[in-house]
């Protein structure tokens, strides 16, 4: 069988989440995130963070997208900035558009926004007969694995501040930029107004826990999140989740084995690599020729077709071993690539 890099959802949860659920599986709660297992991870976080915050926990990174930029642009002619490659322009069926707002696109660095240009995109919707940019959207961290300094993170958030835009922050891959970056989850939350810690992607059966900082945004976001089908009836298992998560910094030990697993894989290829970056997406440019034999032997995702090359994506995930590194190493080899 083919190791598998094609993305590192593929497991069905790290076996410390899954022993949690079942600690409490006997449990009765009350339903919809009104539950004492809710209510401490709440506190949690806030403890964490140092400041009042909001969270809640939703399935996955669309919905969280979708409902989160929602509760931001509230009139139907406001609209969210974001470079090309933003997950939400990219690779998510327009669902943000579908609920009637507009993703105005930004310049890029690769996969970052190019800060430079945030000010004047902004001023090219100058009038009435244009929508009216009202947030700002990034990934940390980003399509293409990089991450975000801290310095940079700040510079973004005091442009938003003067274009009184909000600051949604995507962190379906958020602990991975944490160990990449050096910065903490305190860090991130001063500079956003929105953001959300993913665990979809790092060991959780499902789950993005979003957290809302900006008073003006926790404003009636019950509604907004029962409006846009996001309420879980039984909110307490997301948060049993993300509490066994965020317990001891665990999701950073989970961050901290996909990026060592990646790094084996980017030093043993690095002839292939194209995009740099020291995350878990390891980007690398091969023979189109070679991808069907590849493809017997490790699975990942065609990133980008360039004719006689391609892009392929390896992804790291928790369960990662280096047995299964080494075999991709092999394969590599093997076929003389």
């Amino acid at each position: 069988m083919a190791v598998n890099f094609k993305n590192d959802y593929n497991t069905i949860a790290d076996k410390r989440i899954l022993e949690a659920l079942v600690k409490y599986s006997g449990e009765k709660n009350i339903g919809y995130g009104e539950d004492i297992h809710s209510k401490e991870l709440n506190d949690m976080v806030n403890n964490i963070l140092g400041k009042d915050v909001d969270t809640y926990v939703l399935a996955g990174g669309t919905i969280t997208n979708v409902i989160g930029l929602n509760q931001m642009l509230r009139a139907p002619y406001e609209a969210v900035m974001a470079v090309k490659s933003a997950h939400i322009n990219v690779h998510e069926t327009g669902a943000l558009e579908s609920t009637g707002h507009k993703v105005i696109y930004l310049d890029n660095i690769g996969g970052k926004v190019d800060i430079r240009k945030i000010e004047a995109t902004y001023k090219m919707y100058a009038d009435n007969h244009m929508v009216l940019p009202k947030a700002l959207y990034i990934s940390n961290a980003t399509e293409l694995g990089e991450t975000y300094t801290l310095s940079e993170l700040k510079e973004i958030y005091n442009i938003t501040r003067r274009l009184k835009l909000y600051l949604f922050i995507d962190g379906a891959r958020l602990p991975e930029a944490l160990v990449s970056g050096g910065y903490t989850l305190k860090d991130i939350a001063g500079y956003c107004d929105m953001f959300y810690l993913g665990g979809t992607k790092l060991g959780l059966p499902f789950g993005e826990m979003l957290v809302i900082i900006n008073d003006e945004l926790k404003r009636n976001f019950k509604y907004m999140l029962k409006n846009r089908l996001g309420l879980f009836a039984k909110g307490f298992v997301g948060a049993i989740m993300f509490k066994e998560f965020l317990k001891d910094d665990y999701y950073l030990e989970l961050a901290r084995r996909e990026k060592e697993m990646a790094d084996m894989l980017r030093e043993g290829l690095d002839r292939y690599v194209c995009y740099r970056n020291e995350t878990n997406q390891v980007f690398l440019k091969v023979k189109t020729n070679k991808l069907k034999a590849l493809n017997e032997l490790v699975l990942f995702e065609v990133w980008e077709d360039l004719g006689e090359d391609s892009v392929i994506r390896l992804v790291t995930s928790y369960a990662t071993t280096k047995d299964e590194v080494l075999e991709c190493l092999e394969a590599f080899k093997y076929l003389g690539m």
